[in-house]
């Protein structure tokens, strides 16, 4: 009896055994992150985020917050952004501390704050360990935050000596609107033509959304720029494109299209209009670029659902720009942010019409024509603009009349930034009666909001800082930052 007992007991030991192994091979082979997503909405603060949630409610007449796709994911921490030597950081030293887990001054890329040590990204280990990496933006390419990943260099501004640097970094992949001066033309020592040196080095230059198979085979390195790009070598606000315009969705399916690959990847992806707009305090073109930036998640969010064992999605932000509020001390506890949808160009292009409307004026038209061009233009009933309003605004009619240079050029830039105010107190009325606020032009100290989706994602909740989310990433894509 007890040797039949002893059999009884190996058997359902084994079964146990074999139990447990059937179920282990329903999961993954890796608990690490296959594919990575690490999303960065440049400027991108919490209320930018809610604004843009409660303006997509008010045009679909629901009473609810329409939530953005990630603000769903399973994992919200909080991230801090100071630099080294600045509370209030800039994005080249926002953009390092993102990709190197290190801080650094202002201004700086890829190096320690007094410019002795190089610091490598994120980007470079994964490269490093035989994963493909992307890294693309809807700004150029050699902007600070998209450089943060590949560049190392004491100035953000030196567009030409960076652009060399992303064609010695040697990724898979990137992309954006252009380069600032791949010539050299502002540089004080040019390098030589980056067109030209990319492709000694292997480098592919495109502006084409499909990549035939045989460059893909052929270059080492693929680099697409929009063949329609924006001001500042970027992708066009989504308030101002067209159907035919790329957007940074595409951008992300083109990216994920070069990268696939057995061993997986690593793929950036910045929003980077969301800053530029605000620092324009430009709230409607900044909720159509989040919910562009909304968009190419949803590209990620596709990808992950057909891998969820093996991707991991990282959102977050470099530093909020523009100190925007819901709600202001004018309209107090009202808002009326679908008045927004009146807005049908950016401010950078709306200054334009401005300046045309004075030219048209002889650069003298009255305060009455200017009120019936900014009724006309935002679809404003005059009525409903009180006094106070119509004193900010004979302000700013005052000092576009008496200003030189129609483009301004710094002349009130502390109260209207760096457009005619004629245009900007027009933004500026229609933002305060869509009920929303702004404290600057510039960024603040606020902390960013960070959302994670997939494998890993735990390692992403609560308070942490920026140079943490690169560290974390890397633990979870099973890498050394070392």
């Amino acid at each position: 009896m007890l040797k039949k007992y002893k059999f009884y007991s190996v058997s359902l030991v084994l079964l146990i055994g074999f139990f447990l192994y059937a179920c282990d091979q329903e999961k993954p082979t890796s608990n690490k992150a296959k594919y990575v997503f690490y999303f960065i909405g440049d400027g991108m603060g919490i209320q930018h985020v809610n604004a843009t949630q409660v303006y997509l409610a008010a045009i679909n007449d629901k009473k609810e917050n329409q939530h953005l796709n990630f603000t769903s994911f399973p994992v919200t921490g909080f991230s801090t952004t100071y630099a080294a030597n600045r509370y209030i950081t800039g994005s080249a030293a926002a953009g390092t501390a993102l990709a190197t887990g290190t801080k650094t001054s202002i201004n700086t890329l890829g190096l320690s704050a007094d410019h002795s040590d190089t610091l490598y990204s994120i980007a470079h280990y994964a490269n490093k360990a035989g994963f493909q990496v992307g890294v693309t933006t809807s700004v150029s390419v050699d902007h600070a935050t998209p450089a943060a990943f590949y560049a190392h260099q004491p100035q953000r501004n030196m567009y030409h000596e960076v652009a060399h640097d992303l064609i010695n970094s040697g990724f898979r992949f990137y992309a954006g609107g252009g380069f600032i001066d791949p010539l050299g033309l502002k540089s004080k020592n040019p390098l030589g033509d980056v067109f030209e040196k990319g492709l000694e080095k292997g480098y592919c230059f495109i502006q084409d959304l499909t990549i035939p198979d045989t460059l893909l085979n052929q270059y080492k390195s693929i680099v697409y720029t929009t063949p329609n790009p924006d001001g500042g070598a970027s992708l066009k606000y989504r308030i101002d494109r067209d159907a035919a315009d790329v957007t940074l969705a595409n951008i992300t399916s083109l990216a994920i299209d070069v990268l696939m690959n057995p061993k997986g990847f690593f793929l950036m992806v910045e929003g980077g209009k969301i800053d530029w707009a605000c620092h324009h305090n430009d709230a409607a073109a900044t909720i159509g670029e989040m919910i562009c930036f909304s968009d190419a998640i949803e590209v990620a969010l596709e990808f992950y659902k057909k891998y969820p064992n093996e991707t991991l999605i990282v959102v977050t932000s470099d530093h909020e720009t523009g100190g925007m509020s819901l709600g202001n001390r004018l309209m107090q506890y009202e808002i009326n942010i679908s008045l927004l949808s009146n807005q049908k160009a950016s401010l950078e292009k709306f200054n334009k019409k401005a300046i045309s409307f004075k030219d048209n004026h002889n650069q003298k038209p009255s305060f009455n024509a200017y009120l019936q061009f900014i009724t006309d233009e935002l679809g404003l009933d005059v009525k409903s603009i009180n006094g106070v309003q119509i004193s900010n605004l004979q302000k700013a009619y005052s000092a576009s009349l008496s200003q030189i240079d129609p483009l301004l050029n710094g002349i009130n830039s502390e109260e209207y930034g760096s457009f005619d105010p004629l245009s900007v107190a027009a933004i500026q009325l229609l933002n305060q009666m869509a009920g929303i606020g702004w404290t600057s032009f510039s960024h603040t100290g606020s902390q960013v909001p960070v959302y994670t989706i997939g494998i890993g994602q735990e390692l992403f909740t609560g308070q942490m800082d920026n140079t943490d989310i690169p560290i974390r990433i890397a633990k979870a894509m099973g890498i050394s930052m070392e």
